[in-house]
């Protein structure tokens, strides 16, 4: 769910820079659609098996997938702040997680 909404971010931002009409013609952008419909349907369907407060933490795991992919595919830069960032996020979801 995480990494599948991180893509298509990604996606989305490849084909953000075109004009509206272009961005329907780009095979980026209907990934990338895809992928959040995808993503949306892993979650709601694992908010049926698990408890909301355990998926919704989950879903944080975005932030570290879209640091990560953005840093190796738009060649962004990870600074301090943005690592210290995710170690906290992967603390806390682990912790969240852990209580089951």
């Amino acid at each position: 769910m995480t990494l599948s909404a991180s893509v298509a971010s990604m996606l989305l931002k490849k084909v953000s820079g075109c004009g509206f009409i272009e961005i329907f013609r780009k095979p980026k952008f209907w990934l990338g659609a895809f992928l959040y419909v995808l993503s949306a349907g892993v979650n709601i369907y694992l908010l049926t098996k698990l408890p909301y407060s355990v998926v919704v933490p989950l879903g944080s795991l975005t932030y570290v997938w879209t640091l990560l992919l953005s840093s190796r595919f738009l060649k962004e830069k990870i600074n301090i702040k943005k690592s210290i960032g995710v170690f906290l996020i992967l603390v806390g979801v682990m912790l969240t997680v852990s209580q089951l």
